[in-house]
């Protein structure tokens, strides 16, 4: 196959046929010669993630992965701009794949696909998405940065994203149960949910998806970004028993690598909010604290050490 853009057919039947518009806020959309779209929201925010790495619907995590971001900043997700790599060995019936799964997400955000662009191209050896997340501000809600004497909590439990990756390795074995909870975590990636929740039972919060390196390297970037110390206590951070089985086979630290649909949330008094959340819906739990010492580290049965920033240790393992 030549390198070129997706034609006309190509876009139609695998693109355009493919995804809806769902949201007022989106004016003009995704359409043959439209070369921009247009939003009416008041304040944008915005972020952009490219998945490279190798992942069976990475349609739908690179919408997830967008929007998680967007989410912990406060916003609600509106529209998305997807750009699809494909390498020349790739058909049609891949991208058509690739942007079912990103749609099929959007249709759980109430979100939609406004524009994009997809080509084939000897530039990858493998299928390239690259997602920007377009969202406007939650009403109420004031983002903030962790404070001294904040209680650290974590949504769901570490590492969901990183067992789903193991699972879909080919020297993996699960039984049907098993199969079963990885298709439960799959459905779990995205963290719009658990946002919203914080924001609806407090005014103001310290948000900030997990994603590579784990819940160590998104406190220590926590910690970092505002200037302060941080204790974790590694004993506290949920981590579900098929996650910590694919983890040991695949000889990774769970709480070090990919873990997109946890969330951290700082706040004076998570103890509390810990449990409202779970009972909203999205299982939460209290795992450390902000401290105004500036010294970061993380505490466990086997002793203490110091918090640095983290290498992740599952996309390591794949080089």
């Amino acid at each position: 196959m030549r390198e070129r853009k997706a034609d006309e057919k190509e876009l139609k039947e695998h693109v355009f046929d493919i995804i809806g518009h769902r949201r007022a806020e989106v004016k003009l959309s995704a359409a043959m010669g439209q070369d921009a779209a247009k939003l009416d929201c008041g304040a944008v925010l915005v972020h952009t993630d490219p998945i490279t790495g190798k992942c069976d619907d990475i349609g739908a995590l690179a919408i997830n992965v967008a929007a998680n971001d967007v989410a912990a900043a406060g916003g609600e997700p509106v529209a998305f701009l997807l750009t699809v790599i494909l390498p020349l060995g790739a058909t049609k019936e891949d991208l058509g794949r690739i942007m079912s799964g990103a749609e099929r997400e959007c249709v759980k955000l109430n979100a939609e696909i406004a524009g994009g662009h997809s080509e084939f191209s000897s530039a990858v050896t493998r299928p390239v998405v690259n997602a920007v997340a377009l969202a406007k501000e939650i009403s109420g809600f004031t983002p903030r940065k962790p404070l001294a004497g904040d209680e650290i909590i974590l949504t769901k439990s570490a590492a969901i994203e990183a067992a789903v990756l193991i699972s879909e390795r080919e020297n993996v074995s699960l039984d049907d149960s098993e199969r079963a909870r990885i298709s439960t975590f799959r459905d779990m990636l995205s963290v719009v949910g658990d946002c919203k929740a914080v924001a609806k039972l407090t005014k103001s919060a310290y948000m900030h998806d997990v994603t590579e390196g784990g819940v160590e390297n998104a406190v220590w970037e926590a910690a970092c970004g505002a200037d302060a110390g941080v204790v974790i206590y590694a004993d506290e951070i949920p981590v579900d028993p098929l996650t910590r089985k694919l983890c040991r086979l695949t000889k990774v630290d769970p709480l070090r690598c990919l873990s997109s649909g946890s969330l951290i949330v700082a706040v004076p008094a998570g103890e509390k909010l810990a449990p409202k959340l779970t009972a909203a819906g999205v299982p939460a739990k209290v795992i450390g604290k902000v401290t105004s010492d500036k010294s970061k580290y993380i505490v466990s049965s086997a002793g203490r050490r110091e918090l640095g920033p983290v290498a992740d240790e599952l996309l390591n393992s794949e080089e």
